[in-house]
């Protein structure tokens, strides 16, 4: 019989008789394999967290489209590579009419479609003193190749 002191590893079921009192599972193997096992799991299921996929969807075209531009106020790039680098178009902060059609924001970096597979990516330093995007944290994308941009 377990005493108050004993618990078990959440993984394996083995008794932990040492370590930290908070610990959950008896050693990395148990821990990884737990977590591989959850990640599955909501991966099968689809229930991955709603907002996180929303967060990391915008900082993803955040950081695809900061890559575009670089330091110039506005650049016309093709979609099709930063489609093929994970950018979604559905995933914004904001949007507004612009003369044709709607200008939608990543934070300050806009885009709107300006013929068939282009985009014209701008700078809007309003928004900027409105939104700080760094405060998400980092954002992990592909990294670009020379000359694509």
């Amino acid at each position: 019989m377990l005493n108050q002191e004993q618990k078990r590893c959440l993984d394996c079921g083995k008794v932990m008789s040492y370590g930290r009192t908070d610990k959950l599972y008896c050693d990395d193997i148990c821990r990884a394999r737990a977590t591989r096992k959850r990640l599955k799991q909501e991966t099968e299921t689809g229930h991955e967290d709603a907002h996180k996929a929303v967060i990391r969807a915008i900082k993803r075209n955040y950081a695809l489209l900061k890559k575009a531009v670089g330091d110039r106020e506005q650049w016309i790039v093709d979609f099709e590579p930063l489609y093929r680098k994970g950018f979604n178009r559905m995933f914004y902060t904001s949007a507004e009419p612009s003369e044709n059609s709607l200008r939608y924001y990543c934070f300050e970096l806009g885009w709107e479609d300006i013929s068939e597979g282009r985009l014209q990516v701008t700078v809007n330093k309003q928004k900027l003193e409105v939104f700080d995007p760094d405060s998400f944290g980092p954002v992990n994308t592909p990294s670009n190749e020379p000359g694509e941009y």
